[in-house]
């Protein structure tokens, strides 16, 4: 098999797994009187704990060193804060819409991204972007304009603020002390403060669960080793193949493995709203990245 064939099956099965993101979340989060619920802060607390253990381990059996200097801890504490802050409103923002439209609106990131570094960072306008971004706004527009009331602004709203956090993390990450640590150290060390900031906000609610069905232990470790563990590892060993321009326009099948797992499985509508709207940010979206990257 080619180097590039090889990247870009990587790049479609990280899409794909961090697509189905909603499909292990949305049953631990039924009705608080069913044995399987779970309250967000410990999915999260499990899902991060989860990774992280594994990706401990994996740095162990490599021999590689957790060594951090101080200025890399706060670097790393902030990146932990924002990053698991887009994870916590993502999953927040299916209790008010349909869970594929929700990881839609969360892919928005990189328009976000290009907004911010033109804003703050003096980054190049060019028309090409701006038309992308007037798209991937109306698109927005259309899918949160719902009749039927199963969609309501504040979810808009928080699936937007994750699309923010997100594209701060990315901006960030590479203007940061902790940019110049290995890539699989800097991601467990975000993983591994994400559980601690998960397991102290659930206990200071009153809402941490231990896992006490199968289905709570199956979705869990499936969150941590599908949707976060392979995502990540398949991304990083995509970029190195096909580039991350080529790996970036691939995960415009986030949301598109969210939208027909969430209508086939989830039993969610599926309307020429969220048709429309989904046609309007993806090529968006693509545009932006091809345009950002040459």
């Amino acid at each position: 098999m080619s180097p590039t064939l090889l990247g870009v099956l990587l790049a479609l099965a990280a899409a794909i797994c961090y697509g189905f993101i909603p499909f292990f979340t949305l049953p631990l989060k039924e009705a608080a009187s069913t044995a399987n619920f779970m309250p967000d802060p410990s999915i999260l607390f499990y899902r991060f704990g989860f990774a992280s253990l594994v990706i401990g381990a994996f740095m162990l059996y490599r021999r590689k060193s957790f060594k951090v200097n101080r200025g890399e801890v706060v670097s790393l504490i902030y990146l932990a804060f924002i990053s698991d802050g887009s994870a916590l409103f993502l999953i927040d923002s299916y209790n008010y819409m349909p869970s594929g439209i929700a990881t839609t609106l969360h892919f928005f990131y990189p328009v976000v991204t290009a907004l911010i570094m033109m804003t703050f960072y003096h980054e190049a306008r060019q028309l090409s972007t701006l038309l992308a971004i007037g798209m991937a706004v109306v698109g927005v527009g259309i899918l949160s304009w719902d009749p039927t009331g199963s969609i309501s602004l504040k979810g808009v709203i928080i699936a937007l603020i994750s699309a923010v956090c997100y594209a701060l993390y990315l901006i960030r990450v590479n203007r940061s002390r902790a940019a110049q640590l290995e890539s699989t150290k800097l991601v467990f060390y975000v993983m591994f403060i994400g559980t601690l900031i998960f397991g102290a906000e659930a206990l200071r609610q009153g809402a941490f669960r231990p896992i006490q069905t199968t289905l709570q232990a199956t979705n869990l470790v499936s969150l941590a080793l599908i949707c976060t563990v392979t995502t990540n590892i398949c991304l990083v060993l995509a970029v190195k193949r096909i580039g991350s321009t080529m790996t970036a326009v691939i995960g415009a099948l986030e949301p598109l493995t969210a939208v027909i797992i969430g209508c086939t499985l989830l039993h969610e509508a599926f309307t020429w709203q969220v048709l429309t709207g989904i046609c309007l940010i993806i090529p968006a979206v693509m545009i932006i990245i091809w345009t950002r990257r040459r």
